[in-house]
């Protein structure tokens, strides 16, 4: 049994990966692309960086209280997100 020549099964491998890595290069050298945001989507994030803030604030008093041994569970509350969850 003859196995032909392997070497050159490797090329056009390595020829399509040389031009994948042109092309990722080519994407990166774009410039003069400009993005405008609406009003309307300044606010959203504006709000969103807020909630964001008084989230990171909850979740701090909350590790203290687990920490603590002080947390404790509304079990009536979360059974009813439980049901709500359920129901959708």
């Amino acid at each position: 049994m003859r196995i032909n020549d392997v070497k050159s099964g490797l090329y056009p491998y390595q020829n399509q990966n040389q031009i994948n890595r042109n092309k990722t290069n080519s994407n990166k050298n774009v410039s003069g692309v400009v993005v405008d945001i609406s009003t309307n989507g300044k606010e959203i994030y504006e709000a969103m960086k807020s909630d964001q803030a008084d989230r990171q604030k909850r979740i701090e008093q909350l590790k203290q209280q687990v920490s603590a041994g002080t947390y404790k569970v509304d079990s009536q509350k979360l059974t009813e997100t439980m049901i709500d969850f359920w129901k959708n």
